[in-house]
Parts: C-alpha cells; structure tokens; sequence
C-alpha cells in the first residue's frame, strides 16, 4: 500500500468510525441530534469518495467546486446545528451566513479573478476552522466529569489547526500525511463522543434526580402548610358556627328578622368553611399519610361502601351494578376514601333521574386494570374536562348540586400514591364514567404508571 493509498484508507476508516459509532447511539437513543450527525457525517464520507478519490473533477470545473464546497459546509453547517440541539441552545443564524458567503468569495477567487486552486479551498477550509474551534470549545465546557469532553474537544481543535494548515500543503509531499491524520483524528472523535454522550446522560439524570429531590422537599414543606392552615383555621371556624347557634338558640326572639337571617347565615357559611378545612386536612393527610398495603377485595368494598351512603338517601331508587371487579394491593383506608368519592359523586349526580343507574365494571390492561364507575346523571361538557381534578373546580353551583370541589383532587392524590392514573369522560344529561387504573402488581411499579390514557379524555397521572 503506498502513501497515498494509505493516507485514504485512514480518512475512510476514521470517518466511518465515526458513522457507525453515531448510527448505533441515533437507534438505541433515538436522540434528533444524533440522527442529524448520522447525516453530516454521511456528507462528509460522500465528499471523501467522490472528491478526494478523483471520482468529479472539482478542481477545473465550477460546478464540481460548488458541489464541492456544498457537501463541505452543508455536513458542518449540519453537526452545528445538531450540537446546538445537545447543548439546549438555539441555532445561530449566522453561521448560514458565513457558509454562503465563503462559497460565493470561494467560486469568485478561483473561477472568476482566476487565482491559484489553493484559493478553492482556502476560503472553505477556513471557514471551517472557525466551525471546529466553535465544537472543540462547546465539547470542552460541557458540564460532565470525565475525559471523554477533552477527548473530542481537543481532537476537533488538532482537526481545526491540521484544516487550517491543508491549503499550504495542497501540492506538497505531505499532503496525504495530513490526511491520515485526519482519519487518525476522527478516530479519537468517534471514542471521545461516545464517552461524552454517556457523560452527559449521567450528569443529566444526577441533575434531574437532585431537581426531583428538591421538588419532593417543596411539595412536603407545602403539604405540611396546608395542614398546619387548615388545622389552625378550624378551631376559630367551630368556635364562630358554634356561637352563632348560641345566638339561634337563646337570641333567636330578641332578633329581629334581618338579624336571625344573619345570624343563621354566619353559621351556614362557618359550616360551610369548616367542611373545606376539613377536605383540605383530608388532602395533605393523603399525602403525608404512611401507607399500610394490603390485599383488597373490591366488590365487597364497593357495596359497602354504596349501602353505607344510601342509608343516608334510603328514598332513592337506584340501580347498583358490580361486574367483576378485581382483588388490589393497596392502602384500604383510601382505597375506601377512593370509592367513596367515587360513588358520592355518581349519586349526586344522579339524584333527578329514577331511577338512577350505577355500574362498576372492570377490564385488564397490560399489568393494570381499568377500573370505571359510569351512571347516568348529569353528565358534563368534555371541553371542560381539563378542570376537573383541579382542587376548589366545579362545574356546577351550589344551587344545582352542592359539593366543593375536592373529592376528584383528593382521588388523584390517592391514585398517584398507589401509581394509577384517573380519567373522566361525559355527556351533558347521558352521564359520565370515572375511570381509574391500578397496577396489577404494586411492588413492580415505577414511579409513574406506564399506562396510555386517551387522548379524548380528562387524564390524571
């Protein structure tokens, strides 16, 4: 093998090395950044077969130096960009800029003025020497601990100073040695981007752990206010409603009507009051509560459940259907807070129909079940689902059914405690079905169930 077949081999190698190195990252990460250096580098190769093993003649043709210059800046115009995307920053437009201007100088030293073919490449080259500064300095000051970022950054610097040089050597003996270098070079580059994706990855995830600590810290410190509130707002709460029923009781006749009305109305909206304190105690206590797991039978829960509340309505006629439903592993006292939102509401909402109509069904889904409870109330309006679970969000007012809009809040936060997912879908006056997943085995549960919801429905997770 002679020189210069062996200053070729090692351009090929090297930037094949390269190729494959990110084709393998771009399909086990489907990173766009990686794809896109998948294609700069696939540019780059073509410009290497076709041009640097005499295949196109650029150097008498314009065409063939456009083309030239094209594939040249085009793959580092490309891998810019895609490093723009790694490092999180936007693209500068002004790097296009350059790219057109140095092909227009490049075209017009060479083939219009007629200067020496040094000059075709004199401007491209340099250019680029800017292009490989930039990536050597990006790789150098990302944030990661390893050796892999001075790996790649220092080998794109020797590749920006080897570039800068090339025009000088063009027809020198040791113009092939410049180009085995450069393949030598792109070797070193394949390893240490390897190393820096994998760098990087780690320093991300430790990033994001740190990030997901702090917000569990503020999301504790946050339930722990809202207790302390609530606690501290009932008792002055209590002492006001128990004090206007004093005023009812021994004052009632030394009132006038204006003053009983009052009276009655300070102690109808101190209730009133005390009942959210109450929901926002039973919400931060969902939070903060430590989880007992154990085997659950939901059937038996949910006729329980059911007849417990209909011994408050027992006038009502309802319909309650059970088809099914599945054995869980969870925490049974809100499990049965769970259920028992769950139907409050469909009865509720079911109070002007006869008879009313409640069934509780359950379908497998990969490792959860789909648990739904669908009546035929009052139904709601699907564009106003993305209210829902909102704590204090309510779709109807007082007069038309009375609530305060905590139940769905505190629902989610039991369902995200056992890795579930809720979702609700309706029609106004045919009814509505709350749905709800659960892990079939709770013990193998990432932090999130993986489970798709529609996209057609209010979704919680």
């Amino acid at each position: 093998m002679d020189y210069f077949q062996l200053s070729i081999f090692g351009a090929i190698v090297g930037t094949l090395s390269v190729i494959l190195m990110y084709v393998y990252l771009y399909f086990l990460y489907r990173e766009r950044f990686m794809g896109l250096w998948v294609i700069s580098w696939i540019l780059f190769f073509s410009r290497v077969i076709f041009f640097d093993l005499k295949f196109f003649d650029w150097e008498h043709s314009i065409l063939g130096t456009v083309i030239f210059q094209t594939l040249y800046l085009t793959c580092l115009m490309i891998y810019i960009y895609a490093l723009y995307i790694f490092i999180n920053k936007p693209y500068k437009i002004y790097w296009l800029y350059g790219a057109a201007l140095t092909v227009i100088l490049s075209v017009t030293s060479s083939s219009i003025i007629q200067l020496p073919i040094a000059y075709k490449i004199a401007f491209p080259a340099w250019f680029s020497c800017i292009g490989l500064l930039y990536i050597a300095k990006t790789f150098i000051n990302i944030k990661t601990r390893g050796v892999g970022k001075y790996i790649t950054g220092g080998s794109f610097f020797l590749w920006c100073l080897l570039t800068f040089i090339t025009p000088f050597f063009l027809f020198s003996n040791h113009f092939q040695l410049l180009s085995f270098i450069g393949g030598i070079l792109r070797l070193f580059i394949a390893s240490g981007t390897l190393m820096v994706y994998f760098e990087k990855t780690r320093a991300d995830l430790i990033t994001k752990e740190e990030h997901f600590e702090s917000l569990q810290q503020v999301n504790r410190e946050l339930n722990n206010f809202c207790h302390s509130v609530a606690h501290d707002l009932k008792g002055p709460l209590l002492s006001i409603n128990q004090l206007a029923g004093f005023l009812i009781r021994d004052y009632a006749d030394k009132l006038d009507s204006n003053g009983n009305k009052l009276t009655r109305y300070i102690q109808n909206k101190s209730a009133e009051l005390i009942k959210i304190t109450d929901y926002l105690l039973e919400l931060a206590r969902m939070s903060q509560k430590q989880m007992q797991m154990e085997a659950i039978q939901l059937e038996p829960l949910f006729r329980e459940v059911y007849e417990e509340l209909m011994r408050l309505q027992p006038e009502r006629q309802v319909e309650f259907k059970l088809k099914q439903l599945p054995a869980i592993h969870g925490d049974l006292v809100m499990i049965k807070l769970l259920v028992r939102n769950i139907l409050s509401n469909a009865l509720k909402f079911t109070r002007d129909r006869e008879p009313a109509i409640i069934e509780a069904a359950m379908e497998e889904a990969g490792n959860n079940y789909i648990i739904s409870v669908k009546d035929n109330g009052a139904g709601f309006d699907m564009k106003d689902s993305a209210r829902l679970f909102g704590i204090f969000e309510r779709l109807h007012t007082n007069e038309e059914f009375e609530g305060h809009g905590v139940g769905l809040a505190i629902c989610q936060k039991i369902l995200q405690r056992h890795h579930g997912k809720a979702w609700l879908t309706g029609q106004v006056d045919k009814g509505a079905t709350f749905s709800f997943s659960f892990p079939k085995d709770l013990s193998t549960q990432p932090a999130w169930s993986s489970l798709v919801v529609p996209d057609t429905v209010s979704s919680v997770s």
